[in-house]
């Protein structure tokens, strides 16, 4: 009789799910009192091939980024300045992501990675980069901050607290886990990947 009621229980919306309150960082910005906007994707896949192509498309367009793995795939966040026009045109890149482009979430889930990588594309700096987004980054991966540069400017960032329904563990199905230490993981200043096979593969 229990393991029926337990399967049931699985199976029911109500005790199964639950909403919980998640914070992201807005992909716009202000400098200078004008609007900037970042360019952000969110893969939901753990094929590399995908994270590879997405970060061709940050190369090819001269945008900084990091890169990090999620719970479902990874996140690429550029801290680059774009304008409104740069910004709508460079995103059509990266429409087959089906991802709204709007926010990327900053609380921490179970299964997400511990590495944070950084992509530096801006290699001339033709655009200025948000030393605050930069930095917001870095703390959140136990990082040092980033080195001063006449191209790293404070912005005003924009934050969003929003609710999503996920699956919670029933208390019949917990099982007992060891608590790990996990040291935090150095920061990647050229990222995992190298550009040369990026350009070899896409080109």
């Amino acid at each position: 009789m229990s393991e029926k009621l337990s399967l049931l229980d699985t199976m029911n919306p109500i005790t199964s799910t639950k909403w919980v309150s998640t914070l992201g960082v807005d992909a716009v910005t202000i400098f200078n009192d004008k609007p900037y906007f970042f360019l952000f994707a969110d893969i939901d896949t753990k094929e590399p091939e995908i994270l590879l192509k997405c970060l061709v498309i940050f190369q090819r367009r001269h945008l900084s980024c990091y890169h990090y793995e999620t719970t479902k795939g990874y996140h690429i966040v550029s801290p680059t300045m774009l304008t409104i026009r740069e910004f709508l045109h460079h995103k059509k890149a990266l429409d087959f992501l089906q991802y709204r482009f709007d926010t990327i979430r900053l609380s921490p889930r179970k299964g997400d990675g511990f590495k944070l990588s950084f992509n530096h594309f801006n290699k001339h700096f033709r655009r200025k980069e948000s030393k605050t987004l930069h930095n917001l980054l870095r703390e959140k991966f136990n990082c040092s901050k980033i080195e001063p540069n006449e191209n790293y400017v404070n912005t005003k960032l924009s934050y969003t607290t929003y609710s999503q329904l996920k699956f919670q563990e029933l208390l019949q199905a917990k099982k007992p886990e060891i608590a790990q230490f996990v040291e935090p993981k150095p920061l990647y200043i050229h990222g995992t990947l190298n550009s040369s096979t990026m350009r070899a593969n896409y080109e």
